[in-house]
């Protein structure tokens, strides 16, 4: 089965190069960074990668909200949903979007970016110092346009609270205990409401399960859809 896999936000394939080495023996992987500014046409990305065959799609943070909008988009293909940090609501506000907006425009995002490197894993000082520093390198190469096409289509996602009930395909929703970014709760009701999910809370664990507990994450995943 073809798994497509779309990174967060500022991130590339380096994201799941981990996952991936654990999954290539029974799973087609392939990785798909969005780059437009609306979840509609990130989605198309997704399902056009997929070129006609059904497909699991999987994503963390940004690339788990393109990767819901998918399975919404293309229910005929999707066979499986993976999430990671990526709780169904729309923002509750512009103003930190506008903000990473401007600082994307002034520096390309530099301290911005380096922010979220130390509160984007669990311990990024020890044991998480190895994914934060990988998160600093696909960051850096990311691009003024990408960052702001992203951050604008994060930015005008809609609230798909009331849609998880149409997610009828199995599905699989991951969480780090130490998430600063998404809260574990928002996950574990995010899968009370849909029609087959099961949630998974990784302890010691931040925002990046593919980087920090690569192997866990593949062994949920073989198991759900394998």
């Amino acid at each position: 089965m073809r798994l497509i896999l779309v990174p967060a936000f500022a991130c590339d394939g380096d994201l799941y190069e981990p996952l991936i080495a654990l999954l290539r023996p029974d799973f087609d992987c392939r990785t798909v960074v969005p780059a437009a500014p609306d979840m509609a046409a990130c989605a198309r990305e997704v399902v056009d990668a997929a070129e006609g065959k059904p497909f699991i799609v999987a994503g963390t943070s940004f690339g788990g909200h393109v990767a819901r909008e998918a399975a919404l988009a293309a229910p005929s293909l999707v066979r499986g949903l993976v999430v990671m940090g990526a709780a169904p609501q729309g923002p509750a506000s512009r103003e930190p979007f506008d903000r990473r907006r401007a600082a994307i425009e002034a520096d390309g995002g530099a301290e911005m970016l380096e922010d979220m490197a130390r509160a984007i894993v669990y311990e990024p000082d020890g044991r998480g110092q190895e994914a934060a520093d990988i998160f600093r390198a696909m960051a850096a190469r990311a691009g003024i346009d990408r960052l702001l096409a992203q951050n604008e289509a994060l930015m005008t996602r809609p609230d798909r609270t009331a849609d998880l009930q149409r997610l009828a395909c199995r599905s699989l929703l991951v969480w780090g205990e130490a998430d600063s970014f998404s809260a574990p709760d928002a996950g574990r009701a995010m899968a009370e409401a849909m029609p087959d999910a099961e949630f998974m809370l990784l302890e010691e664990c931040g925002h990046l399960p593919s980087l920090e507990a690569p192997m866990r994450v593949a062994a949920a995943i073989r198991a759900r859809f394998a």
